[in-house]
């Protein structure tokens, strides 16, 4: 999933829109992830950087889908090694397998907390 930030929005405030808006999944836990995908766009000439982001939410959950999207689904993390199309993709995703799934220290230090009022607890 990716999407672009709107004017006076910020990139964290972005993820969360567009993770809602694409999905209607409610974020339990948030993720800053120490990684930045750079890919180079020939219809504007200009490198684009994208920060990632890594959201949990309730076991059981099941996407609502948006309009920009006609299926979804669930993978382990090899197949999803597979599956994913794009080297900055597969490398991001590792990234979130190791400091995230599997660093416990690195993960308490990335997540951000939200308050009640949020976008995570809509």
């Amino acid at each position: 999933m990716s999407g672009t930030i709107e004017k006076n929005e910020g990139g964290v405030e972005a993820a969360l829109r567009e993770f809602k808006e694409e999905t209607a999944l409610n974020v339990s836990r948030f993720w800053v992830v120490p990684y930045v995908n750079s890919f180079y766009d020939p219809d504007h000439d200009a490198v684009n950087l994208s920060p990632l982001f890594a959201a949990q939410v309730e076991e059981g959950s099941v996407p609502r889908l948006s309009s920009e999207h006609s299926e979804h689904a669930w993978f382990l993390y090899e197949e999803a090694l597979r599956k994913l199309v794009w080297p900055g993709q597969r490398a991001g995703l590792k990234v979130v397998h190791e400091y995230i799934i599997s660093g416990e220290k690195a993960a308490k230090l990335l997540e951000m907390r939200f308050n009640s009022n949020s976008q995570a607890h809509e």
